[in-house]
């Protein structure tokens, strides 16, 4: 057996199974995640209560804050019940302590939650400091350990004063104890929690709670179930539901306000199935060089036997070499964790991939390496000691048609899912970018800056000088028509259909339809000044058979349309177009600015004068102020999207890889045991290209076998994906085409290298050494 027999596979086997190894635990990080959320000690009792949404068909876990003690007294079977309102990374400044100088300073991306003292049981909260009876009464905060360490390093946090903003306006509280740090994947915030007191008991209308119950010991489910759904706050909150609280990241039913919820089993599924697909592809490679190393190692085999070695000692010697390429592999892959969660790819998952934070899925992953140690190594161990020591190879298994036969099926079985992975990989990226480049939303965002900051305030002033900037073009307060229509909900009987018609709403300045250039149906646009009048959308018309000049209650009077806006989208491409009103008025107060520019107008400058001009007029530091182009704002509503349209894509792109080795490996097998015949063909007058054509014709039918496997389970899987958007693009013929182009090329590329090396070799070394 040659040197150069003997390293390539290694090297070959290396650069695959390591690879194969980095998806996997990547992937499997993701995974445990989400199947590790909110499984905490005692979890399994706790359930969240969910009611119907103003949008058709959907559930909604906010609530108001009354239904809390009535879903609590609605059932002998309900141990506890908690109220639970939770603000991660908050950027507004809702809390601030105290520094060294007694200055009040926001607490910068901290979390916190509004909530009561049932919520220590309910989530099985363990102090560290304090007492649970010391979290008693309106405006006592408890801190997380890892939050007291962040701002307040130096000194015990017990007795600090904070201010926090809730409903009622701005208010005290003083911490009076310290929680141990819970799990990242937890519904429970690491940061403040602060007692709420009688906060919205007496505000019917602020449907921004979570309530959280907890089952008694033997509790009946069924019954506890028909309690709950029975419970009913005035004539519209009714119909209330639980769900475990871990099940509940994988509602598909559930209203996010136009965004996905965080969790997906069936993705989850997905990923574990390509996880250990990719081990599996990387095995057959394993296996398939192992083979092909056989009638180069057989000679070396049989000379340990004569010698004395056992066949056991000739089995478990090439069982250490497997482990020990294999222990390469994985640890490669534990360095690509490490290396990968410290990178932009880091953002394909949600969950932070590093090593020490992923303990369980280290140990699935050394658990899958025995195991592919163990049926890797042991398949072709056993095989190559099977013969008797004299035996010639000759009419062996690997050169046989069964095994020629094998070896061609995990090549196709690469190919299927390489074909699978690319196609789903491109109709994803269409999809998303026709989401997220879609310029047809019904309203003109292009070049549209966004500013805002945590102060609701008049903006009139500021407004006026913001139009003097040079480079300017239009001005408005407000926020973007897809944020705007995820606000408030309101409902109308349409007496004709004798039906209740639910819509949502939200309150706009005079300029705001006009700067963005919603397009009427009907109607006019409000004038300067104008109040007391509203603009409704298409849907909003069809469904309560109202136009110009009918009147719409509101909470602060009548309100006379004035006109209907074409259909825009209010919510992502997922969803389908739903009523919705625009109440006209210029209210006091907004925390967003919009600003058109000019093209080709110079932005950092616009932006440095207009938050100069925003800070100085609003008194705010410039860190208080946050701005950005709205079409990027737009793009984020699509971040599940995007990040499972570059983990395909890259899963796509590393089993093209994979089964590029396993070609090369196939091929050099096939090379090399034809070398007798290709030598015979080059002596009978073959020339270089038809021995191209009759090695490279083989590999393009097993490439062509997998593309017809593989195209109809990719329709499958992506038009069941695509059924969950309102507005979807297509699956063109060319897409497939070009999956298939890219790949063929690819792989008739590696295959000529192949056959022309072994083409250019001279007959008669080649009859020779045979």
């Amino acid at each position: 057996m040659t040197s150069k027999t003997k390293w390539l596979p290694a090297l070959m086997n290396l650069i695959g199974l390591g690879i194969a190894f980095s998806v996997f635990l990547i992937l499997m990080s993701q995974v445990w995640w989400d199947f590790r959320y909110d499984r905490f000690k005692g979890g399994r009792d706790v359930y969240v209560v969910e009611g119907p949404s103003f949008r058709e068909g959907l559930y909604s876990d906010h609530l108001l804050r009354p239904l809390v003690q009535m879903v609590a007294d609605c059932s002998p079977d309900i141990a506890l019940a908690c109220d639970y309102v939770a603000q991660r990374n908050d950027k507004l400044g809702l809390i601030q302590l105290k520094d060294r100088g007694g200055e009040w300073v926001p607490a910068r991306d901290a979390n916190f939650a509004m909530t009561e003292p049932a919520v220590l049981d309910v989530f099985n909260v363990v102090l560290t400091l304090g007492r649970k009876a010391d979290f008693a009464r309106e405006g006592d905060v408890l801190i997380a350990e890892s939050a007291a360490k962040q701002f307040f390093p130096d000194r015990n946090p017990i007795g600090e004063v904070l201010k926090y903003l809730d409903p009622e306006g701005e208010k005290e509280g003083r911490i009076v104890g310290t929680y141990k740090d819970r799990r990242e994947n937890e519904t429970m915030v690491n940061g403040f929690l602060i007692h709420e007191g009688e906060t919205d008991l007496t505000l019917p209308n602020y449907n921004a709670h979570t309530c959280f119950v907890k089952l008694a010991p033997g509790a009946d489910l069924d019954a506890v179930r028909e309690a709950v759904g029975k419970v009913q706050l005035g004539s519209s909150v009714k119909d209330l539901r639980i769900t475990q609280i871990h099940e509940a990241r994988f509602e598909r039913d559930r209203d996010y306000w136009g965004r996905k919820s965080g969790g997906n089993r069936l993705l989850c599924y997905v990923l574990t199935a390509i996880a250990i697909l990719f081990l599996g592809i990387a095995g057959f490679n394993y296996i398939n060089f192992a083979m092909a190393a056989i009638p180069f190692r057989i000679k070396e085999i049989n000379s340990r036997k004569v010698f004395g070695a056992s066949r056991g000692q000739l089995v478990w010697r090439q069982v250490g070499e497997a482990a020990v390429l294999v222990a390469c592999a994985f640890l490669a892959g534990v360095l690509a964790m490490r290396t990968i969660s410290g990178t932009s790819l880091g953002t394909f998952l949600s969950w932070n991939m590093t090593p020490e934070k992923n303990g369980p899925v280290i140990g699935i992953g050394v658990a899958a390496a025995v195991l592919l140690t163990a049926v890797a190594g042991l398949v072709p161990a056993f095989y190559s000691t099977s013969f008797q020591p004299a035996l010639a190879l000759k009419g062996s298994f690997v050169l046989s048609v069964k095994g020629g036969g094998l070896r061609s099926v995990t090549v196709t079985l690469q190919y299927v899912l390489t074909f699978i992975f690319l196609i789903c990989a491109l109709v994803l990226h269409r999809q998303t970018a026709y989401m997220v480049n879609n310029r047809q939303l019904g309203f003109d965002f292009d070049r549209v800056l966004k500013m805002e900051s945590h102060l609701y305030s008049p903006l009139a002033e500021v407004v006026a000088r913001l139009r003097d900037i040079p480079g300017v073009a239009e001005v408005s307060r407000g926020d973007s028509p897809m944020q705007a229509s995820l606000s408030s909900m309101g409902e109308i009987r349409n007496e004709a259909l004798d039906e209740v018609v639910q819509y949502s709403w939200r309150m706009i300045p005079t300029e705001y339809a006009g700067f963005f250039h919603l397009q009427l149906a009907d109607g006019r646009l409000p004038l300067p000044g104008e109040e007391k009048v509203a603009l409704v959308n298409a849907s909003f018309s069809e469904a309560t058979s109202l136009g110009v000049g009918d009147e719409i209650a509101h909470f602060s009077g009548k309100y006379t349309i004035i006109g209907i806006l074409r259909n825009f989208h209010a919510r992502s491409l997922e969803n389908a177009f739903s009523p919705l009103v625009f109440f006209v008025g210029d209210k006091s107060n907004y925390a967003s600015l919009l600003m058109r520019v000019e093209p080709g107008a110079d932005v950092p400058a616009i932006l440095s004068s207009a938050r100069r001009i925003y800070a100085e007029m609003k008194h705010l530091e410039d860190a208080d102020i946050e701005t950005g182009f709205l079409d990027r704002e737009i793009a984020r509503l699509y971040e599940q999207e995007s990040r499972q349209t570059r983990l395909v894509r890259v899963s796509s792109i590393l089993s093209l890889i994979i089964t590029l080795i396993g070609i090369f490996g196939v091929v050099w097998l096939d090379a090399r045991l034809m070398r007798k015949e290709i030598a015979i063909r080059k002596v009978n007058g073959a020339t270089r290209r038809e021995i191209l054509l009759q090695i490279g014709r083989k590999y393009l039918w097993i490439a062509l076998t997998g593309f017809a496997i593989a195209v109809p389970a990719a329709i499958a899987v992506c038009r069941h994906w695509l059924q969950q958007f309102a507005f979807r693009t297509n699956m063109p013929a060319w897409l497939f085409l070009l999956a298939l182009a890219v790949v063929l090329l690819v792989t008739l590329a590696v295959v000529a290298l192949q056959a022309w090396r072994a083409a250019s070799a001279n007959p008669v070394d080649s009859l020779k050494n045979e």
